[in-house]
This record gives C-alpha cells, structure tokens and sequence, in this order.
C-alpha cells in the first residue's frame, strides 16, 4: 500500500516558494514551482488548496494569486480574489509583510500532518501542549483546534444544533489570550458554537452552568420573536455535548467563564 502524501509537508515547501516570489514581486508558473518542490504541476493544485485555505481563514492576503498558467492568470481553484481584478489582489500580496510570519506549515516537515495533530487532541486531549509546540502558529493552531472540534460536536453547534458548516467556529472557555499552552488547544477548553452564539458566549451574554445547561443573561434584550428564537428559546436547556465525555468542556474553565463574565447591566 502506498503511502498518503502529506500535502501540509508539501505546503511547508512551497510557502517558502511563495514567499520569496512575493518579496520579488514576481509570478511562478505551476512547473515552475513543481520543480522547486519537487513535484509534478499537476499535483500542485493540491498544495495550493492548502495554503489557499490558510489565507482565507486566517484573512491574509491571496498568496497563491502568484502562480498560474502563462497568461499570469491562477487556475480554476483559486478563489481567494476577484477573477476580474487580478493586478490588485498581486498588490495586495506584494505590499504585505509576510517577514513577520513564520511558515505555518513547518510542523508538517517531520512527517506529521494536519489529520495527525486533530487525531493527537482528540484521542489524547492530555497532549495538546505537545501538539501546540509542534504548531506555534496561532492561524494554524485555529485551523486544527476547529477542525478537531468539528469532528467532536459531530458538526453542530453546541447549542442551537445548527450545522452549516461556514458559520461553525471554535470558541475557547478560556480565552486563547488568556490560556496557557496546554488550554490553547485543548479540546475541553472549546465549544463549537455558530457565530452568532460564539459572539454571545465570549461576551458572557450565555454562559454554560456545572451541569452543562444554558444560562441566557436575563439582562440581555429580545426585542423580537428572533431574539427569542436564538436565545431564550435555549434558556435552561442542556448543550449539545460530545458523544465521548473525553470530550465535555472542563468544568473549571466554565466556571473561569463565569466568574469572569459578571452579569451585564
């Protein structure tokens, strides 16, 4: 049997790649950065996919608007700009200092990928300190603390169900500005919320109670029966939590988040 090819060990190289085109303000054609990786142009579009998808998440300008075809123009995956103004998003990418960020793909250069760390904090939640030192970048830490979440909460929010993916978020008990190393990515240190509910819990307008059921600030305004639907509804009710209590957000850190969210006036 083959071996899976890590396309994050691919990205490591290729953002490199990128990078020294962008200070060059310059443009790479797909064999041309095939060669410098080593691989076929035709595999190319998958690395790219990776660190398109980096960008995206963590709004960064379209580092992969630099490589296409000979007409300059990026292939069909790339939808991280406007198709119509090209030359913009290529200033975009030149004018920004990409110095001040370390590649967040080096993890991936001593053969683990992506799958292996979600795996890691979702069968060890204890080792996620370990898996944070192996990652370092926060934009990635997000991408692969979500990702480990979404797999947990079965793609759901914790506490209205909804499942639209695009509007799922990984929010943290204890904010990642205030959590430790081994908190940052630790599995029982996160909710997986929909945007909305995210918004509310990191500003304490819904809190999580030792017994896991919603606490809606009563303070907090419904001035319509949509107000009512996306919080009073869920008042008292119990969250959505994992299948594998392994899983369940901490109880110390939700009474962290409590005790440092006062009720608002």
């Amino acid at each position: 049997m083959s071996k899976e090819v890590n396309q994050h060990q691919r990205a490591a190289k290729a953002w490199e790649v990128l990078i020294k085109v962008a200070e060059k303000k310059d443009f790479v054609r797909y064999k041309g950065l095939g060669d410098k990786i080593g691989i076929h142009h035709r595999a190319i579009r998958f690395v790219l996919a990776v660190i398109q998808e980096y960008c995206l998440e963590n709004k960064l300008p379209p580092l992969t608007i630099l490589i296409g075809d000979e007409s300059g123009m990026p292939g069909k995956g790339f939808i991280a700009w406007d198709r119509d103004n090209i030359k913009e998003g290529k200033r975009e990418v030149y004018n920004y200092n990409w110095s001040q960020f370390t590649n967040p793909f080096n993890y991936a250069l001593t053969e683990e990928n992506e799958q292996d760390l979600i795996n890691t904090l979702l069968e060890k939640p204890e080792k996620s300190n370990t898996v944070f030192q192996k990652v370092k970048v926060r934009g990635t830490a997000q991408i692969i603390f979500r990702k480990a979440l979404l797999k947990a909460y079965k793609s759901k929010c914790a506490i209205c169900g909804i499942s639209y993916k695009i509007i799922l978020q990984a929010a943290h008990i204890i904010p990642w500005s205030k959590s430790n190393n081994n908190q940052k990515m630790d599995i029982c240190n996160g909710l997986l919320l929909c945007a909305n509910h995210h918004g509310l819990f990191d500003k304490g307008y819904i809190k999580i109670s030792d017994n896991y059921k919603i606490m809606i600030n009563p303070k907090l305004k419904q001035s319509s029966s949509h107000d009512e639907t996306l919080t009073g509804s869920f008042n008292n009710q119990k969250i959505i939590l994992p299948k594998n209590k392994l899983w369940w957000p901490n109880l110390d850190y939700l009474e962290n988040h409590r005790r440092v969210n006062p009720s608002k006036s």
